[in-house]
């Protein structure tokens, strides 16, 4: 068995922390995930964290204080959350902030709260849960790295 000193137990974790630290791809793109559920958001984040800068929040007020602070480039919220819905969300969002691409992630909303969206500020996709990590990846890769439209939700049958 090998005994270092002191001092090369410390150059070894110095070297593993560069190799860690050299080994880190730059994020391109922040994403902000909201939702009532802490566990949603737990695995939201640890899903996506490798290739987004991932900010979560729990609730809606608590949403609009990391857009307040932090350049976020796409809100992806739930719908159906206490004191506030997720189209409620996304059109204060839109209106201070109409760069930021917008989407939902839900199990339950209903048509009408998808149409509403068409008129009054629109939203750039619109996912159910559960979701699925390639689809949704592909989904974020679309609407972050193209100038995507908002989505024209009259034509759901």
């Amino acid at each position: 068995m090998e005994t270092l000193t002191a001092e090369e137990r410390a150059e070894r974790r110095a070297a593993r922390r560069a190799a860690r630290q050299a080994t880190r791809v730059e994020k391109e793109y922040t994403i902000l995930y909201v939702d009532d559920e802490m566990p949603n958001l737990r695995g939201f984040k640890s899903t996506f964290r490798r290739l987004y800068n991932v900010h979560t929040a729990l609730g809606p007020q608590e949403a609009l204080e990391v857009i307040k602070k932090e350049k976020i480039d796409l809100i992806v919220t739930d719908h159906r959350m206490p004191h506030m819905s997720g189209v409620e969300l996304l059109k204060d969002v839109f209106s201070s902030k109409p760069d930021i691409k917008r989407m939902i992630l839900s199990g339950f909303i209903k048509r009408a709260d998808l149409f509403e969206t068409i008129g009054d500020f629109g939203i750039h996709d619109f996912v159910t849960k559960p979701w699925d990590f390639e689809d949704l990846n592909a989904i974020f890769q679309r609407i972050l790295t193209t100038d995507a439209d908002v989505k024209d939700f009259s034509k759901l049958g």
